[in-house]
């Protein structure tokens, strides 16, 4: 049975000792079973036992004032480092506050990391949504202590309208949006491995960096489309071609020097460059579509790093 995401605030999320501070939404790290069948001839039914048993994927919504142990392991992941598994508990309270049940998991990896569409016509907070999968979980009663969340300042909020895209050296101040985009890593259970329930030990097995979807407007067509001709079809697609690029969070001033976090991108291409749509009878200023691929991306949060 799915199960129901906690959503309202006597929730906390805390990794290595260090409490997920902007945590909106928290689902899973339940028990599901991989079922298996046997034939009994023609005239029964097939039998059915349980192959093995795995704990469902923890899921978070959280905002850039995740705190700094979700933000270290996002950091780790990121970095493809072998030192980014980790521990944590998940505690639900009841209205008084009081700590009800936990969650405690092991050896836990990010599998998932989505940054919302960026869209300027926008006027929603931003939030990063972040999955992973733990080795073992286990469900306990809580002992009736307070859950101490800690109220989050509102200046903490993000809105996912404030946001600069920088790219090599193209114009990029006219980017109408990003869609949203998952950066994800398959997991494998280590050959020979498992407890007495059949749950392996997790490892990371290959990671995938996702591409960029910019649309922008054509009032810098004539820059992109150069470039991408060149990119294409004049054979400066090689690596010495690849470009950097920065995806920045701002706070509300929109001001550089305010910014709040940044997506860094490494060895950036052309994958897809779509010319620009003729919006008839529509008061829309047409725009143009861009994909980039990315071979690497790192997370920064400036109040988070130090």
């Amino acid at each position: 049975m799915p199960q129901r995401p906690s959503t309202a605030g006597r929730f906390r999320l805390d990794i290595d000792g260090a409490a997920v501070t902007l945590l909106k939404q928290f689902s899973g790290l339940g028990a599901e079973a991989d079922i298996a069948q046997s034939d009994t001839g023609p005239d029964r039914p097939p039998k059915k036992h349980v192959a093995n048993v795995k704990w469902t994927p923890g899921r978070a919504k959280v905002g850039i004032a995740m705190g700094k142990g979700l933000y270290g392991w996002l950091k780790a992941a990121l970095g493809g480092g072998d030192s980014s598994a980790r521990n944590g508990v998940f505690k639900v309270a009841d209205f008084d506050n009081k700590v009800k049940w936990l969650r405690t998991f092991s050896n836990a990896l990010i599998t998932e990391f989505t940054v919302p569409k960026l869209d300027g016509a926008s006027k929603d907070a931003g939030f990063f949504d972040v999955a992973f999968e733990a080795e073992h979980v286990s469900w306990e009663a809580g002992t009736g202590e307070d859950i101490g969340v800690k109220i989050i300042p509102k200046t903490a909020a993000w809105l996912s309208a404030n946001f600069k895209v920088t790219i090599g050296d193209l114009p990029c101040a006219r980017v109408v949006s990003v869609d949203a985009f998952t950066w994800r890593c398959a997991l494998a259970s280590g050959a020979g491995s498992g407890d007495a329930h059949g749950v392996g030990t997790l490892q990371a097995a290959s990671a995938s960096v996702p591409d960029i979807k910019l649309s922008i407007s054509s009032a810098d067509y004539a820059a992109w489309a150069d470039a991408a001709k060149k990119w294409f079809f004049k054979g400066a697609s090689l690596e010495a071609n690849e470009m950097k690029g920065r995806i920045s969070l701002l706070s509300p001033t929109l001001k550089d020097e305010d910014e709040l976090a940044s997506i860094e991108l490494v060895n950036v291409g052309f994958k897809c460059f779509a010319h620009a749509d003729a919006l008839l009878n529509s008061e829309q200023i047409p725009h143009f579509t861009v994909v980039l691929y990315v071979e690497e991306m790192m997370l920064n949060i400036k109040a988070l790093d130090g």
